[in-house]
């Protein structure tokens, strides 16, 4: 019988305080999103400081999303949001550190609202720091959702050119990182809502959560599906692991 296929997933971390320890965790919503399908579940915390090449038993790698930003160094850009909330660096450290994994080894990538933007920032791409006060317009990006129009790969797969996202980020793509094509938008702003490469077997972000889609979605069961085949190709063609 073979094993299900296992999918690492990067957690959310919160230090610790007068009343609990520091601790690792992710919400439950992203993890029944894939063991929904059959997939099993690798957290992925940053204090395992192992090297990118031991995780390459990893069928495929989902980056998730967080309240805490990316700090802006990391993009080479002064901070111009205050006082804001920053992702601790440790976090962006593993996340590149699995994206050049993922490079190297072709492991399958999915991002999701702050992994799509880690995605991005790995390429070299930049961020808007606070869309409300430098971007204003008629979309909030926070707490509702709204149209996007779907291009290429995603249009393709999902068989529509339009689908309604939600939305809980004030941050997003400014210049779009190297050999990422642009497949989803929003068209009320024009703000990027998804990139992909395609010269990999699958590079693909997100800005909104497929995850908190309602189960029936069809832009998220399409994402899903097309994620989940390219773990199982990357699986098939990897070569055994040397011990």
């Amino acid at each position: 019988m073979q094993r299900p296929l296992l999918v690492g997933m990067t957690t959310d971390y919160a230090p610790s305080d007068s009343d609990r320890e520091a601790r690792f965790f992710i919400k439950e919503s992203y993890v029944t999103y894939l063991a929904g399908s059959g997939a099993r579940v690798v957290l992925l915390p940053f204090s395992a400081r192992l090297d990118p090449a031991d995780w390459d038993f990893l069928d495929g790698i989902v980056l998730t999303g967080s309240g805490p930003d990316i700090p802006p160094h990391f993009y080479r850009e002064e901070q111009t949001y205050f006082p804001g909330e920053w992702m601790d660096p440790r976090r962006v450290e593993l996340e590149l550190s699995l994206l050049a994994l993922s490079e190297e080894k072709g492991v399958p990538v999915l991002g999701i609202c702050g992994g799509f933007q880690t995605m991005n920032v790995y390429r070299g791409g930049s961020l808007v720091q606070d869309l409300p006060s430098e971007r204003p317009g008629p979309v909030r990006h926070r707490d509702l959702p709204h149209p996007a129009d779907l291009t290429g790969y995603l249009r393709d797969i999902a068989g529509i050119c339009q689908a309604t996202v939600n939305s809980f980020h004030h941050q997003g793509i400014k210049r779009v990182g190297n050999d990422l094509e642009v497949i989803a938008t929003s068209p009320e702003d024009g703000l990027i809502e998804g990139v992909r490469d395609g010269r990999h077997p699958f590079f693909l972000g997100v800005q909104w959560h497929p995850e908190r889609m309602d189960r029936e979605d069809r832009v998220s069961k399409a994402l899903l599906a097309a994620f989940l085949e390219a773990c199982r190709r990357n699986r098939k063609n990897r070569p055994p692991r040397s011990v």
